[in-house]
């Protein structure tokens, strides 16, 4: 029985739907060895179709050989025929995204305050766009064949001639009248392919020129993909997944061929991006970071080749904190050096170490700000540079730092140092020891102030993505041509997570990824690998790596042989091929090589300066400072604000297009928004798939930066109108996501689908809160409430509205102003009319950034102080950093007491700006507003209503500050005797 089979199958209280999907994936290509003499191409067929059509066909050359064909979009009655043929449709599009688009911020620009309805308008305006063609299918084609020779491609609608000098330099050529559309891909080759996880890829070259690659192979615990259940378990054990599934393997590539993997690990570890470096003796040191005993710790073994023998693993480092992202150089002299991103007392620095003595590091970044994304390189005379990225100037900017062969430590150069989004450099250094250095830019004022999908004062995190490359001769920076100035249409759109290299010769490569779809494949947005090389003042035209669909966080290996082409090693998890809700990473190998025309002397110019940009929260540090350190002193304890938010959606949703990748999530939160915690809140961490839910899981615990940072297990499990979706929070690590309760396929979901999550949600100690709650798709009618299991409830969203009562601020009003319909039905105040216990917190969800805080009153900054906060309802909601503290006595926001009279509440507000207005809302009835005008304000306020029967009544405070930003807090629930 296959593994995917035998695991799928243990995990009993599974149904078999989901596992029946995982198989239907066709089988991809088998590992092959890599001929870089090959001639490769890629047809796209049906470009510009507004309808899905046949387009089987064949390719014959008429001097040499067709090697082979593979499928680009094939789907599940598409199948490639032979070596030379194909069956394959053009696909009709999706539904029309653009005017789904504009339709919603049409109903955004009725409901935005004044200052934004103009922009909200106008991007409404912009985004009419036609209905969109098909989605044309597609083939790679690879022939054994001399420059000269002619591809002839026969297809049912037409017979032409492709001579394929035409398409040497690099540029797309169209035949069949533009319905077909040709294009030179790098040769390449899949490495490794089989049911596991192959991901993370890095690679050196030895003196022989065969290429080192060392991986993680990650093999699940549990199904890959569950279906829906069947039936409510009677326990929910099977979903407390145990122990690690990740080994990291080593492979060796010879004369283009893979090895037979070697495990550098055992199996079942918990493990993080690997490193691989040829000594100069030809020993192959493997480096790994590993999560053992509640800490991620950097980890190294040694094999020598000639013996095959592996020396014991290493651990290299020992301080408590996470050190990770480890990159390896080789000196001329033989030595491997090491820089990594260790965390030290909550703040993260690149450190630089030889790789035999990493205890004693140097601290090159040197900033009480966090840096990031160490790349490292080794020139020539044995000077070792380290670029990275850091938040010190309140974004994010690229720096560059070099140590002299004699061990001495030179200045922090600014690479790119605007007030844009700089970050994630890549560092190559060519003959004459120029250090290259590629990185990713975002718009100016990243991940602050974005709402809904408004242009707004701020960036969501995932807009404007550009690759920028810059090179750094001496003293001086310079600046590269754009790698995709040419580039027309989408192209130009959405490029990120540049590598670099320069090859024996000087010519410098590039890759880097592309968003082909927000939101076209199964699993969500399909981003590809492109890779283009610099002439002279240009870039070459991008090609496509074959079999590179996958994640926007993809990281290829480059390396330079000294006896061959620029060889690029990489994955892709099949994204792009048959339907099904499934991905399987495997690794392939490219081969780069020139344009027929060569490659000119690379032309830089005089780096422009950058132009500044004013802050928007010019006090942000001080009033979260005050927020920090204010303390709630009631009942002999002591509580502090945590501010955080668990609806925080990535890539890794299937409508996450467009909110960038897992680790800008983590960037936002530890930088932009300076969070105390936050959790993750992609659709079932990934539809329920166990690797998506594992990288999740990991990276929680990679990003715990104890104490001032506490990162969340959380998740988004989304169920239609009535029932609500929800958003799930667990303080410990390893609860699988729970799939939909549907006893009969296809007959929609069960009424018991939301009390089965509360028996899970309370064998683990979880809790859950409804959001959107006044929606169509997504709210409720609060049909189902569980006080134990469902203690809190989105009271706002930054993507959309306020859902707190009919006329309540940023509360939509009729159906034209709600963004994702208007369900009146599912504001929180008829829940609070059924009497529900539900504490206040607010969260982001897609896009919005910046203006959505849950912010927990807790006794400590762990995650089991957090998530008891939320329990007690121990917390209140706000759009800014608002200071709210209301009190009853010793009780906090959230508690249900008793009282035999009269109840005081004392009140504290203090806002980034003037308040406004301070409401005390009592059973429905506005019982008493004042109108402060300053930023601070403290008043008690005594319920003296009389004669009024004994029985439960309810209350809480709302702040609102002159700029309309809001704090809520979590009612009060008191019994009067």
């Amino acid at each position: 029985m296959p593994p995917r089979r035998l695991l799928a199958v243990t995990f009993s209280v599974f149904g078999f739907l989901g596992i029946a999907v995982a198989w239907a994936r066709q089988a991809p290509p088998a590992p092959r060895a890599l001929d870089a003499q090959a001639i490769s191409l890629r047809l796209l067929l049906g470009v510009g179709e507004q309808q899905g059509q046949s387009w089987n066909g064949r390719v014959k050359v008429d001097k040499g050989e067709v090697v082979g064909v593979e499928g680009w979009r094939f789907r599940q009655d598409d199948r490639v025929v032979g070596v030379d043929g194909w069956e394959a449709r053009s696909r009709p599009a999706l539904k029309n995204a653009a005017n789904k688009k504009a339709n919603v911020n049409k109903k955004a620009a009725n409901n935005t305050p004044k200052k934004k309805q103009a922009a909200a308008k106008k991007a409404a305006a912009g985004n009419n766009a036609p209905a969109a063609a098909a989605v044309a299918n597609g083939v790679f084609v690879t022939v054994k064949a001399p420059a000269d020779a002619v591809l002839t491609v026969e297809i049912e609608r037409g017979k032409f001639d492709i001579p394929l000098a035409d398409l040497a330099g690099g540029s797309a050529r169209s035949y069949l009248d533009g319905l077909v559309e040709a294009q030179r891909v790098p040769p390449s080759a899949p490495l490794v392919v089989g049911p596991t996880q192959d991901d993370f890829p890095a690679a050196s070259v030895d003196k022989a020129g065969d290429v080192w690659v060392a991986y993680v192979r990650h093999t699940p615990r549990g199904p890959e993909n569950p279906g829906p259940l069947r039936e409510r378990p009677k326990s929910f054990a099977d979903f407390d997944a145990k122990g690690g599934g990740d080994q990291v393997k080593l492979m060796k590539v010879s004369g283009g061929k893979a090895g037979e993997p070697m495990d550098v690990t055992e199996d079942g570890l918990d493990v993080w991006r690997p490193a691989v470096a040829v000594e100069g003796d030809g020993s192959i040191l493997v480096v790994w970071s590993e999560f053992r005993d509640d800490n991620w710790d950097l980890y190294a073994r040694r094999l020598d080749p000639a013996r095959s023998s592996w020396s014991a693993p290493k651990r290299l480092t020992a301080h408590l904190g996470t050190d990770a992202d480890a990159q390896l150089a080789v000196g001329p002299d033989g030595k491997v050096w090491m820089a990594w991103q260790g965390w030290r007392d909550g703040q993260a620095d690149i450190l630089l170490a030889p790789a035999a003595d990493a205890g004693s590091p140097i601290n090159v970044s040197v900033d009480p700000a966090n840096d990031w994304s160490p790349s490292l390189a080794v020139d020539g005379s044995g000077r070792v540079i380290v670029a990275f990225d850091s938040y010190r100037a309140g974004n994010h900017d690229v720096f560059l730092r070099a140590r002299a062969a004699d061990g001495k430590l030179g200045p922090v150069v600014a690479v790119a140092d605007s007030a844009k989004f700089e970050a994630r450099p890549s560092l190559a250094v060519d003959p004459r020891g120029r250090a290259w250095v590629a990185y990713e830019e975002r718009t100016a004022n990243w991940g602050k102030d974005a709402e809904n999908l408004q242009e707004g004062e701020g960036t969501s995190l995932y807009r404007g993505s550009a690759v920028k490359v810059r090179a750094v001769d001496g003293e001086k920076v310079l600046d590269a041509p754009d790698p995709v100035a040419q580039a027309v249409g989408p192209l130009r759109l959405y490029n990120s997570y540049p590598r670099i290299v320069a090859d024996r010769s000087g010519h410098v490569w590039l890759e880097y990824r592309h968003r082909l779809e927000g939101r076209g494949s199964p699993v969500g947005g399909t981003w590809i690998g492109l890779v283009a090389t610099l002439n002279g003042d240009s870039w070459s035209t991008s090609q496509v790596l074959p079999r590179s669909d996958g994640m926007l966080d993809n990281r290829p290996a480059l390396v330079a042989p000294a006896n061959g082409p620029v060889l690029a090693v990489y994955d892709g998890d099949g994204r792009l091929g048959p339907e099904g809700d499934s991905v399987d990473n495997d690794l392939s190998v490219a081969a780069l090589t020139l344009p027929s025309a060569g490659a000119e002397e690379a032309k830089l110019s005089s780096r422009e300066p950058s132009a500044p940009v004013g802050l928007i929260h010019p006090t942000e540090r001080e009033d979260i400072a005050r927020m920090r350190e204010h303390r709630v002193q009631a009942g002999g304890k002591s509580y502090q604000l945590l501010r955080g938010e668990f609806h925080r959606h990535t890539e890794i949703s299937t409508d996450g297009g467009n909110d960038g990748s897992l680790e800008d999530m983590w960037r936002y939160a530890l930088d932009c928004a300076h969070l105390d915690w936050i959790g993750n809140g992609d659709h079932d961490n990934g539809g329920h798939k166990e690797y998506t839910w594992w990288l999740i899981q990991k990276t929680t615990d990679l990003y715990h930066a104890s104490p001032a940072f506490t990162p969340m297990f959380t998740y988004e499990r989304s169920v239609v109108y009535p029932n609500g979706h929800r958003n799930v929070m667990f303080d410990r690590r390893g609860i699988r996501t729970l799939p939909r309760l549907n006893p009969v396929q296809g007959a929609g979901i069960s009424d018991d689908d939301t009390k089965m999550l509360y028996a899970y949600l309370k064998e683990f100690g979880g809790i859950t809160a409804s959001h959107t709650t006044g929606t169509n798709g997504m709210g409720t009618d609060w049909r189902d409430n569980d006080p134990i299991a469902e203690p809190i409830v989105e009271i706002f969203q930054g993507h959309r509205n306020s859902y707190e009562h009919l006329g309540a601020p940023r509360v939509a009003r009729r159906p034209g102003e709600a963004a994702g319909g208007f369900q009146p039905y599912g504001m929180i105040w008829n829940a609070l009319a059924l009497q529900y216990r539900l504490g206040f917190q607010a969260s982001s969800d897609h896009i919005s950034t910046h203006i959505s805080y849950a912010v927990a009153i807790a006794e400590d900054r762990t995650r089991a102080s957090i998530i008891d906060a939320f329990k007690k309802r121990h917390c209140y909601a706000a759009t800014d950093n608002i200071l709210l503290d209301v009190r009853i006595g010793d009780h906090l926001m959230g508690d249900e007491f008793d009282a035999n009279g009269p109840v005081r509440l004392k009140v504290m507000a203090h806002g980034t700006r003037p308040i406004a207005r301070v409401d005390v809302i009592k059973d429905f009835i506005y019982v008493y507003s004042t109108t402060p005008g300053k930023a601070r304000v403290e008043f008690d306020w005594l319920d003296e209503e009389k004669n009024r029967p004994a029985g439960l009544s309810w209350y809480y405070v709302r702040a609102i500050q002159d700029d309309g930003e809001l704090a809520w807090g979590s009612p009060f629930w008191v019994h009067f005797r």
